[in-house]
């Protein structure tokens, strides 16, 4: 994927305080849409020549991104884009899974109107991203409706950790929109059903039956889970013939 460098007229284009964000949203896609790998080397001096702006704002990027979990830092030695650790993912759903039932069963309990407004007006934008099938959008927009939950959840403690875990996880929580083990439809068919969940848990949250939007809060983790380990336990291998013919085998 080709780079855009930008000149070092570009930082007359950007008005105090926004150069760092800038750098963070360029970056932060880069690393989403895995044009930067993981363990990819984050070069600070390459970055300043890229952007075209001094190191504060590349540095202000970077620090932003590690507190996303995307980027770690590395004393004296730059950054690199975080690793995905498969070892630790069943430890990372344990955690999606306990934070995402509290911020949905608190905001069944505490939402108010403008926030379900909010969470429905999120709910339909993801709804409306199905129909790009860009993994990357449909990622972005589900984060969002999630997002609106936990602000109506009223604790921001377990918020800013299930916030973290959804950013921290997106290139993972991106999976289920962007690979097809069952053929043409597969995703077609998993994204139903994730419309499906939110309309329900909405639905939860809007009737303030909060145990009810808690089931479906663990469900649609489980949704996640059953679909990511889908992915791993791929093996189109198995499909494929590479026996020797009888003929060959007797010379």
């Amino acid at each position: 994927m080709p780079r855009r460098k930008i000149t070092n007229n570009a930082t007359s284009r950007h008005a105090k305080g926004t150069g760092a964000a800038y750098v963070y949203s360029e970056l932060r896609q880069d690393i989403l849409d895995l044009s930067l790998a993981p363990g990819s080397n984050l070069d600070e001096a390459g970055l300043v020549e890229r952007f075209g702006m001094s190191r504060t704002p590349v540095r202000e990027a970077l620090i932003r991104l590690a507190a996303d979990g995307l980027v770690t830092l590395l004393p004296n030695r730059g950054a690199m884009v975080t690793t995905v650790d498969l070892m630790e993912f069943p430890r990372y759903v344990e955690a999606l899974d306990l934070a995402q039932r509290a911020v949905s069963r608190f905001a069944a309990l505490r939402r108010s109107h403008a926030e379900l407004r909010s969470i429905v007006a999120a709910r339909d934008a993801f709804e409306q991203a199905t129909r790009s099938k860009d993994s990357l959008i449909m990622t972005a927009r589900n984060r969002d409706y999630h997002v609106a939950i936990a602000s109506a959840s009223h604790n921001t403690h377990i918020a800013e950790l299930y916030c973290r875990l959804l950013d921290e996880g997106m290139r993972m929580l991106r999976i289920p929109f962007a690979f097809d083990p069952a053929g043409s439809n597969g995703v077609e068919q998993h994204v139903a059903k994730i419309v499906k969940e939110h309309r329900a848990i909405t639905a939860a949250i809007k009737a303030q039956d909060a145990e009810r939007a808690e089931l479906l809060a663990h469900a649609h983790t489980e949704l996640f889970r059953s679909r990511f380990l889908q992915y791993l336990n791929q093996n189109l291998s198995d499909d494929i013939d590479i026996s020797w013919p009888k003929e060959a085998a007797r010379r």
